[in-house]
């Protein structure tokens, strides 16, 4: 460790748990059915590379946490001081809101509120062109979803079931 790197037990706690849920994420993976599509990709492919991504991620931050690296900033630098509850709470209530809204509204309502919620609570001032932004963003995943996929996400407001 250098001079700089100050030892955050927070860090290491947060890259234990990230290893820990990218285990579960792999443990819990393998009572999924393994069936083959016409891509021959099946079902725990996308759970598998998250459980990896969960995994890889944690295992760096730890060793990140234990080695001192990545430590350049100082102590004093402007926005390191203290946490933005704020943008805490605009990207927690628009998670929150989307659980809520998704099923009432449909998928394509509650992401732009997500979107929105999210692009505030990062700084973003220009409401009308995050709504445009994440209303187009939503619509096209849900597409995506839908149409190329053959999924089916809820329509809400904007559509029958």
């Amino acid at each position: 460790m250098t001079a700089r790197a100050q030892f955050r037990p927070g860090e290491l706690v947060l890259s234990l748990a990230l290893l820990a849920l990218g285990a579960f994420v792999f443990f819990e993976t393998r009572s999924i059915p393994d069936t083959h599509g016409a891509g021959q990709i099946g079902p725990r492919f996308f759970p598998y590379l998250i459980g990896l991504g969960l995994t890889a991620s944690g295992g760096i931050l730890g060793w990140q946490v234990i080695s001192g690296g990545w430590r350049n900033l100082p102590s004093d630098a402007p926005g390191h001081d203290r946490p933005d509850w704020m943008a805490f709470a605009l990207v927690s209530a628009g998670i929150i809101l989307h659980m809520v809204l998704v099923g009432w509204a449909g998928f394509i309502i509650a992401s732009t509120v997500l979107f929105v919620l999210i692009a505030r609570g990062f700084g973003s001032t220009r409401i009308l062109r995050d709504v445009a932004i994440g209303a187009a963003l939503a619509a096209a995943a849900f597409f995506v979803f839908t149409v190329a996929l053959g999924l089916s996400l809820p329509k809400g407001l904007l559509g029958t079931e």
